[in-house]
């Protein structure tokens, strides 16, 4: 933990030389594209602000089988982003391309971490060669625009839908962001570690 803590100050402001992302805001142009039992859904141009808040409740790094495993809290999220989306939601067709507005409130985040081991110039070094996450979602406010091109009527519906059954439109939608943030945070996580060996990463 302490290492991470280490880290933070870097990750909020970001090191570009090291293709590390600023985490305030967290910008990433092409998050999800994905399509799960009919449902199509790409999101991009994301902006997400609350990221370098994050706590690390708790980690653990098992050198036998090279995994970590992480979890994470972020209290609140502001998340801004474009959409496009096409299928059922809560059996409810909706189709859209628009932008959309999250605030979102006591996320918790569980990862699993695959590691590679490698060398350069003799010092042990590491690399995720596979990230799966979990992701919980206490609460929260969403609202999308431009849906079944502009009609405002079903647009007020379908927004009033999904955050009254709130928790049931992320159970149906998780899969998805899980898999999108999953494979990003891969990307991003190798960006961090590749300057560092293994023994500045993890000192014990």
């Amino acid at each position: 933990m302490a290492a991470i803590e280490d880290l933070r100050p870097f990750l909020k402001k970001g090191v570009p030389e090291h293709d590390i992302p600023s985490l305030e805001p967290l910008i990433l142009e092409d998050l999800i594209t994905e399509n799960i039992s009919g449902l199509k859904v790409r999101v991009t141009n994301v902006s997400a602000y609350g990221c370098s808040d994050f706590i690390v409740k708790y980690v653990n790094v098992n050198w036998d089988n090279r995994s970590m495993e992480l979890n994470i809290d972020i209290p609140k999220l502001k998340i801004n982003a474009h959409y496009i989306v096409n299928g059922k939601v809560l059996m409810v067709p909706i189709k859209g391309n628009g932008d959309i507005e999250a605030n979102i409130t006591d996320c918790s985040s569980q990862a699993f971490l695959q590691m590679d081991k490698y060398e350069v110039n003799g010092e042990r070094h590491v690399r995720f060669s596979r990230v799966d996450l979990k992701v919980k979602v206490g609460g929260g406010l969403i609202r999308l625009e431009n849906l079944f091109n502009a009609d405002n009527n079903l647009l007020s519906f379908i927004n009033d839908v999904v955050n009254k059954n709130l928790e049931m439109f992320l159970k149906e939608l998780m899969p998805i962001v899980e898999k999108g943030l999953s494979r990003k945070f891969m990307e991003v996580g190798n960006n961090i570690i590749q300057p560092f060996t293994c023994s500045q990463l993890f000192p014990f």
